[in-house]
């Protein structure tokens, strides 16, 4: 879920924390800083080892192959979303800023004392067509989840570089791979944080440029070391729309 800017993120991020705060804040908050937004407030940047990030080469670049991923599933996002991707069998789309049952609101860190900022910042993510999954087998706790959209990159710009110094800065020991999704650049991060709810959750996230302005990301999120094999299913018919 951006917005990892370099030296400019640790201003910006203070800035939307004020903001967020006061009533009426959704309207100051720019599409650029949302992402931002819900990592400072949700508390998910990383280990507080200053480990370096490794940039690889691979072929982990979602396959163009993939659009009827074995073993069935639903699709999902489109034209207002900006991707498309296949939700797996036992996978369900939900709404973080209105589901009130317990496991939406563990997986999406919507309860709490931080619960009403993350609902609105989801609630502005959605104006802009993002979308969210949930693993419906999981009942209780935190389930295996993913966000997907695209996101502008305002004043820090989309430059692929810059979107991984962002990753790197803000989630510090991540793994960074490089892929294509679409024919486009882009890269895949992966990295375990623990939230201001003391849940320590692995996430694998893609993020593709698509324009100056603009770029596009597919996030996963589940607790450490259990995030799902359909996970792969899923970043395989990641692509854009």
């Amino acid at each position: 879920m951006r917005g990892w800017a370099v030296s400019e993120s640790m201003s910006t991020q203070k800035t939307t924390r004020s903001q967020v705060q006061r009533p009426g804040a959704s309207r100051l908050i720019t599409p650029c800083v949302l992402g931002l937004a819900l990592l400072a407030v949700a508390g998910c940047t990383g280990s507080d080892k200053d480990e370096p990030v490794t940039s690889q080469s691979g072929s982990a670049s979602p396959s163009s192959s993939a659009e009827q991923p074995q073993g069935g599933g639903t699709p999902l996002g489109g034209a207002n979303t900006g991707v498309t991707f296949t939700l797996p069998t036992g996978w369900k789309q939900v709404d973080p800023s209105q589901d009130t049952s317990p496991v939406v609101q563990t997986s999406f860190r919507t309860s709490g004392s931080r619960g009403e900022i993350i609902k609105g910042l989801i609630g502005e993510q959605k104006k802009l067509g993002v979308v969210w999954g949930i693993d419906a087998s999981v009942t209780s706790g935190f389930a295996p989840n993913l966000t997907a959209g695209c996101d502008r990159g305002g004043i820090i710009g989309t430059e692929l570089e810059t979107l991984k110094e962002k990753a790197r800065r803000l989630n510090k020991g991540a793994e960074i791979t490089d892929l294509t999704v679409s024919g486009k650049p882009g890269f895949k991060m992966t990295n375990t944080s623990t939230g201001h709810d003391g849940v320590t959750t692995d996430a694998i996230e893609v993020s593709v440029p698509v324009s100056d302005e603009r770029y596009c990301f597919l996030n996963l999120a589940a607790e450490q070391g259990t995030m799902p094999p359909a996970a792969e299913q899923i970043l395989a018919s990641f692509k854009l729309a």
